[in-house]
């Protein structure tokens, strides 16, 4: 009797389109332009309109990504999703505004004197910023000297 070893990604019998596109790694947009072009199967469907793909055809298009010729043999090339950015951090303003005026500095608000941006915070958050986002702590005080026509 012989060992049966399991495969490490057994593929399923059906699989939805979200599931296709999360092993291609591309978006569900990108996967339908290329299922227009003839890159990857279109998806079957179910007797209730669900679409899905077999094994076979998630074989296929996974081949298509990984050697760059589409299921109809045409050379492709697809683009490689990019990792998300990552957001800038702002120091905190709890005491110390040299932070909060650089942020609003780099906003385009340069000619600001400490107390102006005192008396914002002392209007935009009159029981003090703690337990605010430093975003959001940014982003109010800009919007009210803006508004007051400061800067």
């Amino acid at each position: 009797m012989g060992v049966v070893m399991k495969s490490e990604n057994p593929l399923k019998a059906a699989v939805s389109v979200s599931a296709m596109c999360r092993l291609l790694k591309i978006s569900r947009s990108q996967f339908y332009w290329h299922v227009k072009r003839g890159t990857c199967h279109a998806p079957l469907k179910l007797p209730n309109g669900r679409p899905y793909f077999t094994a076979a055809m998630v074989e296929d298009n996974l081949r298509a990504r990984e050697s760059g010729v589409t299921v109809s043999g045409e050379y492709v090339i697809f683009y490689e999703r990019q990792p998300a950015s990552t957001k800038i951090e702002i120091k905190k303003f709890k005491n110390d505004l040299t932070a909060l005026l650089e942020g609003l500095k780099a906003l385009g608000l340069s000619t600001l004197a400490k107390d102006q941006v005192e008396s914002a915070l002392a209007t935009c958050f009159p029981e003090g910023t703690s337990g605010h986002d430093d975003n959001v702590v940014l982003k109010r005080v800009f919007r009210h000297l803006k508004s007051s026509g400061i800067g």
